[in-house]
Order: structure tokens, then C-alpha cells, then sequence
């Protein structure tokens, strides 16, 4: 029996899923500028930098690492800062919530409005929007390309999925799971259009880098991770702390309640079932065993970061749907469904607010963190003596970017900080400030403070430091110390 059937309400209402997504489109922006922190201070300030400065730096969009497509659409909005970016972030969620309730439409899910609710109720993910990481954009057109095909327009759906290389690399994996999708749906037709997206930027490449192969040949991740390796549990370990606890059920449910569909064959001749099972779960499915594996094995530079499941919350929330709407089937009366959902939305939503490890905590996750606010601190002693903008600056550490205003695009104003041998120590020019921190210049740098202060070259010229985690400030520091380049 198909679930729907058993409620009173199948269609779907968008009055109420255009009033949901506005009010929370509305909350994530009013957040967007109450939030002082950028989610994290490695990746997410790169990939804003790039941004930043690709009007003056044109070849920043053909940067592998930044991702092309991610940087040629986020770049216009970070001329306006890092809140530029964050609501570039906040536009690309509401969309992809809005892909998520439309998918649910046509699945003909009861109460499909819930979709925008469970994405915006995803803790990490509502987080994410205040970032400049790539994993919004990623997911926006992972759910887009999903809702296409359920529409009815699989040629526009296999050229939009073939665009998402150029927002993360795994979107190669995924491309894969369209190929078998459209074979067997017999829609030949529509094949070649996976590859439109290469084809693309790699006549771009071709024109403005003078190489054709630059896609796969400017590769930025090493086949073997210069971070090592981890536990195979960890990817899906960690969904709870990405989804909370109350979507974390509802994923389950609807998981099992997958499998058990795949058992019946009525289910599967449903018209969408093929479309929900290899595009929802299968995506899903795919990309958290393709980070297993990368982390497990040590490949591609994993470095084991939860956060890049975060592309995956609409799709989970069309999961977490599918296992509400079997949960409500337990009541026996249309009236105790509708309960029993309404009940469940609501503890999504308070979960939020409890005050556990994977819900919200106002300091760790609104405020600016500890790492940065030392940068802050050394940024505003730099500017008291007198000439920040004419002194060149080698860091690792991308906020002091931010802080100081430091162009990080040219060697005149940021040369290399790695200091291995006496030729590149030699390389800097005398005058510069070499700003050191205790996580950036280690370990990207290889470069040890005991080694800097043993060195005549440099003096050192002030620091500070502050517990990273101020709750446990008998854990560990993040610390600053500037030297500069004096012989």
C-alpha cells in the first residue's frame, strides 16, 4: 500500500511550504548577520578568499581546489564581504530545501512541506550556511538534478549533475549513478549530457590556461593522505552529530523502510520508485562509502572531516519524510497520524534547543571562535604600528587574511612561509612579519615555533594566546606569535 493512501491530506500544500521557507529563509538571514564566526577558519576563509579576489586575480576561477563553479558563483556576492558570502549560503539552502519539498511533492509524500523544515532543523547544515565551504552549493545542485528527474525533464537533470565535479570532486562518483539511472530508464538520449560540464571547463581551460586536460591534470589531492588514515565507522558514526538525534531516528526508519520496499513488488512498479531509490538513497549511500573508504584507506588528502556530509541533508531530509510517514502510520485514526507527525516535527525542532553536544550552543556556534579572535587581537596590534599595508606578511593561517586585509594572491605582499632551508628562509625579504600560529603553520608549514625562535634571522616581536576550548581551558591553546624578518 503506498503510505499516502492512509491520510486524509495527499496534496501538497505550497502556501505552507512558501510561508515555512520564508520564515526560515528570513531567520537564517537575520542569523547570517548576528553570527560573528565563518563555521570554520581553514577551508571556509580560503574558499572565500578565492572568491573575494577573483575579479583581480581571473585565473582564481580555474583554481581546482577552490572549484570553478563554486567560485565563479559565490564570487560577485563576496565582493561584499564574508556576509556576501554567508547570504549567497543562505539563498543556496532555502533553494535546496525548496528542491527537497518539491521532490516530496511529486514522491507524493504526506505533508511533504516538512522536507523545508527537516533541512533547516539539520543542526550542522543550518550552520553551514554561514560558512564559504563548498558543501551547500554541492548539495543545492545534487537536489536540483534529483528533482528534475522526478519532474519529468531527465536531459536537464543529467546536465545539471554534470556540473557538480566543479563544486566538489566527488561529484565524478556521483555522475556515475546518473549513467545507471538514465540506462535504466532507457533514456539514451539524455547520456552524453553528463559529460557537458567537463566539456565546458575544459574548453575554458583550454582557451585561457592553454590546456586541455587541466580538469584531471591540476589535480590538488595526492592519491595517498599526507593526514593518514581512520576507523571505517566514523563517517557513519558521525550523522547524528550532523543531523541530531530526532532526524537521526527518522532516517533510520526510512532507510529500513527502503529496504523493505525493494521486497515488494508492488512498491517497486510505483512510477518513482527507481528515481527515490537510486537518486535519493542511492547518492546518499554512495557518497558516505566513498568518504569511508577515503578516510579508511588514507586517499585523496581525506582528512576525516564530518562536515562534508552536510550535502547530503535534503536528501536526508526526503529520507527522514519517508520514515516519518511510516511511523504515522501506526495511528489508527487520521487524526492520531496527524499527531504523531506534528509531534515528531516538533521535537526536531526542540531538539535544537536542548542544549546537547549536536544541537546548538550559542558561544561555540553563533560567536567568533577562539583562533580567530587571537588573530583579531594580533591584526589590531599590527595596525598601532603605523605600516600593516606596506609590510609583507607570510602566514598559513587564511583569517589573518581577513583581520589584517592582506592580499594572499602575490608574493610581494604574502611570500611563503615554509621554511625548510636556508633558500627560502633567504627568499624573504627583509621587514617581513612572519605570523606563526599553533595549528595552520605547523601543519600545513612544517613550521615548529622552537625552530622560528632559534632562528637568528627573525626577531620576535609579540603574542598572545587563549584556551581553545574555553570550557576546558585546561585542554589546550590557540596561540599567535609575529616575528619579523630582520637580517
Amino acid at each position: 500500500m503506498n503510505p499516502s493512501a492512509a491520510f486524509p491530506d495527499t496534496t501538497a500544500s505550497d502556501r505552507r511550504a512558501r510561508l515555512l521557507l520564508a520564515v526560515l529563509f528570513l531567520i537564517s538571514v537575520v542569523m547570517a548577520f548576528i553570527t560573528k564566526g565563518t563555521y570554520d577558519s581553514g577551508d571556509s576563509v580560503k574558499h572565500y578568499l578565492f572568491a573575494h579576489y577573483a575579479f583581480q586575480y581571473p585565473l582564481n576561477y580555474f583554481d581546482s581546489w577552490a572549484k570553478p563553479l563554486f567560485t565563479l558563483l559565490s564570487s560577485g556576492p563576496a565582493q561584499a564581504g564574508f556576509i556576501g558570502m554567508k547570504l549567497f549560503q543562505c539563498m543556496v539552502v532555502a533553494v535546496s530545501a525548496w528542491c527537497a519539498y518539491v521532490i516530496a511533492r511529486a514522491l507524493r509524500l504526506p505533508a511533504p512541506e516538512l522536507a523545508v523544515l527537516f533541512c533547516y532543523a539539520a543542526p550542522d547544515y543550518f550552520l553551514i550556511q554561514f560558512s564559504g565551504l563548498t558543501e551547500p552549493l554541492f548539495g543545492l545542485i545534487l537536489v536540483a538534478s534529483v528533482a528534475l528527474a522526478m519532474t519529468g525533464r531527465p536531459g536537464w537533470s543529467a546536465a545539471l549533475i554534470s556540473f557538480l565535479p566543479f563544486v566538489r570532486s566527488e561529484g565524478f562518483i556521483l555522475i556515475g549513478i546518473w549513467v545507471v539511472y538514465l540506462a535504466w530508464e532507457r533514456q539514451w538520449r539524455y547520456l552524453p549530457l553528463v559529460v557537458l560540464g567537463y566539456v565546458l571547463f575544459s574548453a575554458a581551460g583550454a582557451i585561457v590556461l592553454g590546456e586541455l586536460g587541466w580538469v584531471f591534470g591540476h589535480n590538488p589531492y595526492a592519491t595517498v593522505s599526507v593526514y593518514g588514515h581512520g576507523d571505517w565507522p566514523h563517517f557513519v558514526a558521525s550523522l547524528p552529530g550532523l543531523l541530531g538525534w530526532v532526524l537521526s531516528v527518522l532516517v533510520a526508519v526510512g532507510g529500513v523502510c527502503m529496504l523493505r520496499d525493494c521486497l515488494r513488488p508492488a512498491r517497486r512498479r510505483e512510477p518513482l520508485f527507481v528515481a527515490e531509490l537510486l537518486l535519493v538513497y542511492g547518492s546518499a549511500t554512495v557518497f558516505i562509502a566513498a568518504h569511508t573508504i577515503f578516510w579508511a584507506k588514507g586517499l585523496f588528502n581525506s582528512f576525516g572531516l564530518t562536515r562534508v556530509l552536510d550535502v547530503t541533508t535534503p536528501l536526508f531530509a526526503l529520507v527522514a519524510l519517508r520514515g516519518l510517514t511510516n511511523l504515522a502510520l501506526l495511528g489508527r485514526s487520521p487524526l492520531a497520524r496527524r499527531r504523531i507527525q506534528i509531534g515528531f516535527a516538533v521535537a526536531v525542532v526542540l531538539f535544537l534547543f536542548t542544549g546537547a553536544r549536536n544541537a546548538f550552543r550559542w558561544k561555540r556556534d553563533f560567536t567568533v571562535p577562539p583562533d580567530q579572535l587571537v588573530v583579531d587581537q594580533a591584526a589590531a596590534w599590527l595596525r598601532q604600528t603605523g605600516d600593516l599595508a606596506a609590510r609583507p606578511m607570510a602566514y598559513e593561517f587564511p583569517y589573518v587574511s581577513v583581520a589584517t586585509g592582506n592580499d594572499p594572491f602575490t608574493a610581494r605582499t604574502h611570500p611563503g612561509i615554509t621554511l625548510n632551508n636556508n633558500s627560502q628562509v633567504e627568499s624573504l625579504p627583509v621587514g617581513t612579519l612572519l605570523i606563526w600560529d599553533d595549528w595552520f603553520a605547523r601543519t600545513e608549514g612544517r613550521v615548529q615555533l622552537a625552530t622560528m625562535r632559534a632562528d637568528a634571522h627573525f626577531r620576535e616581536l609579540w603574542q598572545t594566546a587563549m584556551p581553545r576550548h574555553p570550557e576546558h581551558p585546561e585542554r589546550d591553546t590557540t596561540r599567535i606569535v609575529i616575528f619579523e624578518r630582520v637580517r
